[in-house]
């Protein structure tokens, strides 16, 4: 694993022979409603249809928000808990992809977001949480 910067704030993240930039930018062809290049960022709901049932790991009273720079989710007790993030995003206009997120802990305890779709992601978990997007 290896993580290097450079000049203009592109960061590479390589896994496995896979590469990835946090500044990529959207293809001029997506026609999409998002504008970002982070697929992450938003709110986020448990996708019940998908068979999910509420667990302190995947909740469905509390919805996952990110914003630029924050995570917010229900900590082990339930209760909403906000934490500062980085991203580390991959390609936003070919399913799937992903999007890595990191706290201070660092790069080794980041947590993978599987991306299905522009509007279906999994918390890549033992739990494998199947969220859909709420808002934008």
């Amino acid at each position: 694993m290896r993580l290097s910067i450079a000049a203009c704030g592109v960061v590479m993240f390589v896994v496995a022979a896979l590469s990835f930039t946090a500044c990529s930018k959207q293809s001029s062809q997506d026609t999409t409603t998002t504008s970002s290049a982070n697929l992450l960022l938003g709110t986020w709901n448990l996708d019940t249809s998908a068979g999910a049932t509420s667990s302190p790991y995947c909740s469905v009273a509390t919805p996952i928000v990110f914003t630029a720079t924050t995570q917010t989710r229900p900590d082990a007790d339930g209760k909403p808990s906000t934490i500062p993030v980085t991203y580390v995003t991959g390609e936003t206009t070919t399913f799937p992809t992903v999007v890595y997120l990191m706290t201070d802990a660092g790069i080794t305890a980041h947590v993978t977001y599987r991306f299905l779709s522009r509007d279906t992601m999994i918390l890549d978990t033992a739990l494998q949480c199947q969220y859909v997007r709420a808002s934008n």
